[in-house]
Formats: structure tokens, C-alpha cells, sequence
């Protein structure tokens, strides 16, 4: 298994896997996600993600097919009137292909994303999970994260 840099070649593949995980959102929060997805919309957000200095997509391939992937956010906070300065990864996805689940993909590309925030001096590396994802939540915490903050949530009727 190869973990490389995302390229326009690419964009096919990320849409596929994004799709996946698309589904499982869509089928635990339907009140928060749309059932329709505008391909030429989502080919257009990736094909942005891919060159531009402050996201990056890492993939992760076994012989030339993609079945991972960690999309990130580099966020630069600067003379913040709280906050100290520092370089932040945000982890927007990180998408493993339910045919290779449970075979340590997902921590591969954790791992990666770690040593490249290294790289570019980042103090954090952050995301959000839904709460009904349980097992996003579980491989997190095995991942050594911890809970930051809690974003809560009331239903208006």
C-alpha cells in the first residue's frame, strides 16, 4: 500500500469513496443532509482541494485502486485576541473503502497526517465526528485523540 499526494487524476476515485461515506450520513441524519448529489458540484469542490496551499488530499492505493483517503484543512491562526499562534490540521474526511476496513488503512493514513503536520509545524491535529458514528469515535480515540469540545444540538419544532 501506497500513500501519496492526491492529483486531478484522481477526482473519479475520491468521489467514489466520498459517496460512501455520503451514504451512511444521509442514512443516520436525513434532517441534516440533502438525498440529492450534484456530481458536477462535488468534482468541482475536490478538483479545488487539489492544488490549493491550504487543504490537501492524501490517498491511499493498493495496486493503482484507491481505498482510503484523509482530506485536511490547514488552519494558520495568527494574532488571535485569545488564542495563541499556530499552524492546526483539521481532518475534514478520512474515508476508508468498506471492502478493506479493519486492516489498519485508516490508521496508515492517520499516521501520515501526523508526520506531515510535523513537517509544516502544526501544534494540533482536529476533527469532528457525528455522534452516531460510533465507530469513527472508537478508532479515534484508539488513535490517541481526545475530546475537545462538544457541539450540542436541539431540535425546534
Amino acid at each position: 500500500m501506497d500513500i501519496r499526494i492526491a492529483n486531478i487524476k484522481d477526482i473519479e476515485k475520491i468521489l467514489s469513496l466520498e459517496n460512501q461515506m455520503f451514504e451512511l450520513h444521509l442514512k443516520e441524519r436525513p434532517d441534516w443532509f440533502k438525498n440529492t448529489l450534484d456530481y458536477n458540484k462535488n468534482y468541482d469542490i475536490i478538483k479545488n482541494i487539489i492544488g490549493n496551499n491550504n487543504e490537501e488530499i492524501f490517498i491511499a492505493e493498493d495496486n493503482n485502486i484507491l481505498i482510503g483517503l484523509c482530506i485536511i484543512t490547514i488552519h494558520n491562526i495568527n494574532n488571535h485576541h485569545v488564542f495563541h499562534d499556530m499552524k492546526v490540521i483539521e481532518i475534514e474526511d478520512l474515508i476508508v473503502d468498506i471492502q478493506y476496513r479493519k486492516k489498519d488503512i485508516g490508521k496508515k493514513l492517520f499516521e501520515k497526517i501526523k508526520i506531515y503536520a510535523k513537517e509544516i509545524n502544526a501544534k494540533f491535529i482536529e476533527l469532528s465526528t457525528w455522534e452516531f458514528n460510533k465507530n469513527a469515535k472508537e478508532f479515534y480515540e484508539h488513535l490517541g485523540m481526545k475530546t475537545k469540545m462538544v457541539k450540542m444540538e436541539i431540535r425546534v419544532e
